[in-house]
């Protein structure tokens, strides 16, 4: 390996602890700081003063590293989320994730008549505003410390739907160039999630009880860890079969294994060993990468009429989603404080939109002035979306409107217990 590689990753992890250190300070989860710290490695500030810094984004090992980081912050995340809480809570999270795709998508079809966006551009313009990013939004609620509430478990659930659904969207659009392949396209997509889900139920149904006995027996957290890694990745390859991301089939892994595992000592090893290798290692390489990829000089450093478009699509980003919100959540009697708050969770892109967008630039859907739109979009709505949560948030908390469930302080006293 070269040790060019490693000085890379060094340098990484250290501005990415430092950035995150430095914003809890002024009160913001340490996510941000890391995002912070990808723009200022990226090519538009130290990486335009020493070009070899530009080559960490498109090293191989180090794009590994990350991919690896949020397969694991996924299922360590998994391991602290009840799977029974996420269900409970569809019933909101299902109108919210619905509303809040047809509602952006709406407005961004708007940019047809004042920008004369072709049918195929919008199209994925539409979809990268409309999804929230699941494994950012988990990790910012994880940071804030208010995983364990009801108002967590919407936002997941919601954040979950909405990525499953434009996934199938995504996937629909790259498979077809007929009606016939069209149809077929939805069904075998269609088909191959409702398949991946059977197995999730029948696993925890009936191979986590025998899973349990053998954990049981063991002494070493490392061996459970192994077992738990084995689990995930297992997960993880099924769902890129079907279709799904890799890390949404690595958090479905933990939620199942944490049903496992609940009151096992051996378990909470395995958190201690997962949260050292994600939070304090893996995971912020991936966050880094995500700021790498911000280019302001495509955006801003181009004519007026781009800066416009930006500004169109920034703000059909955040109000598509806060309204897409706001009604569902206020239809079953939110309060203001915490529908606010949801929305401003939901606005969240990460490397969903960066996926999306990356799909569309590589198949010559959208140029790299549309990408550069969307990318710039991706990460401000990112890092905005935790300060905006924790202020609707503290709000609700204050007015009443959020308060702790009799499970959630039993969840959290039981978490406690274990870790002590």
């Amino acid at each position: 390996m070269d040790i060019s590689i490693l000085v890379y990753v060094l340098l990484i992890i250290a501005v990415a602890k430092a950035m995150g250190e430095l914003v809890t300070r002024v009160n913001q989860p340490p996510v941000v700081g890391e995002l912070l710290a990808g723009i200022i490695l990226g090519p538009f500030v130290l990486g335009a003063i020493i070009n070899e810094l530009n080559t960490m984004y498109t090293d191989e090992f180090i794009q590994g590293l990350a991919d690896l980081g949020i397969l694991l912050l996924m299922l360590h995340i998994g391991l602290e989320f009840s799977p029974k809480r996420l269900i409970a809570s569809s019933k909101i999270g299902v109108p919210i994730a619905i509303a809040g795709i047809v509602v952006p998508m709406v407005f961004v079809y708007a940019g047809n008549y004042l920008f004369g966006l072709s049918g195929s551009v919008l199209l994925f313009v539409a979809l990268a505003v409309a999804v929230t990013a699941l494994p950012v939004t988990i990790k910012i609620l994880k940071d804030m410390e208010v995983l364990h509430t009801e108002t967590s478990s919407r936002i997941v659930s919601a954040a979950v739907i909405t990525d499953i659904a434009l996934l199938l969207a995504i996937g629909i659009v790259l498979g077809t160039h007929s009606e016939t392949a069209q149809t077929n396209e939805v069904a075998y997509l269609a088909i191959g999630y409702i398949i991946f889900f059977i197995l999730a139920f029948l696993v925890s149904r009936y191979i986590v009880p025998q899973l349990y006995r053998v954990l049981r027996w063991m002494r070493t957290g490392e061996a459970a860890f192994a077992i738990a890694i084995g689990v995930a990745i297992g997960f993880a390859v099924f769902a890129r079969f079907v279709g799904l991301p890799d890390f949404m089939g690595a958090f479905i892994a933990g939620m199942i294994l944490r049903e496992t595992g609940t009151g096992l000592k051996v378990w909470t090893r395995v958190e201690d060993i997962l949260s050292g290798i994600t939070i304090g290692f893996l995971a912020p390489i991936f966050f880094v990468l995500m700021g790498f990829t911000v280019d302001f000089g495509a955006v801003f450093g181009s004519d007026i009429s781009v800066i416009f478009l930006f500004c169109f699509i920034f703000f059909v980003a955040i109000s598509g989603k806060i309204i897409g919100t706001l009604i569902p959540a206020r239809i079953a009697k939110l309060g203001k404080n915490e529908s606010l708050a949801i929305g401003f969770m939901m606005i969240g892109k990460g490397e969903m939109a960066l996926v999306i967008s990356q799909v569309g630039f590589d198949n010559g859907t959208i140029d790299p002035t549309m990408f550069s739109i969307l990318v710039l979009t991706a990460f401000i709505l990112t890092a905005l979306s935790p300060i905006m949560f924790k202020r609707y948030f503290n709000r609700a908390v204050l007015a009443h409107e959020i308060v702790p469930t009799k499970e959630e302080i039993d969840e959290t006293l039981r978490d406690n217990e274990i870790a002590s």
